[in-house]
């Protein structure tokens, strides 16, 4: 089961939710952890907790249909399987998203392949693309099933040409990165931000509201 290292999880995290996407692609979802990452914060957070409350979409593609666990399916709003090369681009054409995600998973592809696909999603992503991926040639090139070997080795200079913030970590003095590429639409999210922001307002107003009419009855 494809699984993502913890470090740089809680920046990737607020990288994505402080731009309140309304539609998210999580190429390459795994265990789907990332679902549930963002289904919290995106929709539960502002106090969407039903799964008809919730407005964005999530949506996810896995190579093997065998991977996908039973949360997944009820996290994510759409589950694609296939090659990531071939559905990123037709789901990003046919849905208009914030932001595509590869987490842990571009250097699974050829070098060439990969970088073609990561081309790709900047011209088609709304705001945001974040890649989180290993760097050097510290890390084991072999997976746990053939899906998960290591293809490709990555750099940060490898990401020099696009408009990014770019955080590196260590992991037992392996380096790993954190690439949040800015898009053509990425001047616009402050009004998604304020927008996002008025709405979780509204929502812990309302909370409060109900919270003093029930103490308020239970008084009288």
């Amino acid at each position: 089961m494809p699984l993502s290292i913890w470090l740089g999880m809680e920046d990737a995290l607020q990288t994505i939710v402080e731009r309140h996407p309304k539609a998210v692609l999580d190429a390459g979802l795994g265990f789907g952890l990332w679902g549930h990452l963002l289904r919290q914060y995106l929709d539960v957070w502002g106090g969407r907790i039903q799964p008809e409350q919730w407005t964005t979409r999530i949506d996810g593609i896995e190579i093997d249909a065998a991977r996908i666990q039973p949360h997944a399916r009820l996290l994510y709003s759409n589950i694609f399987i296939g090659d990531i090369r071939e559905l990123t681009p037709r789901c990003a054409r046919d849905c208009r998203y914030d932001v595509i995600l590869f987490g842990d998973v571009l250097e699974h592809l050829p070098k060439a392949d990969a970088l073609s696909l990561l081309k790709t999603a900047v011209t088609l992503a709304a705001v945001l693309v974040v890649v989180r991926i290993p760097l050097g040639d510290g890390w084991r090139a072999e997976g746990r099933e053939e899906p998960d070997h290591h293809r490709s080795r990555w750099t940060l200079d490898d990401f020099l040409g696009f408009t990014a913030t770019i955080r590196q970590y260590d992991y037992l003095g392996n380096p790993y990165g954190l690439v949040a590429i800015e898009t053509g639409g990425a001047a616009c999210p402050s009004l998604a931000a304020v927008a996002g922001r008025l709405e979780g307002l509204e929502a812990r107003l309302q909370r409060i509201i109900s919270s003093g009419s029930t103490h308020g009855s239970r008084n009288s």
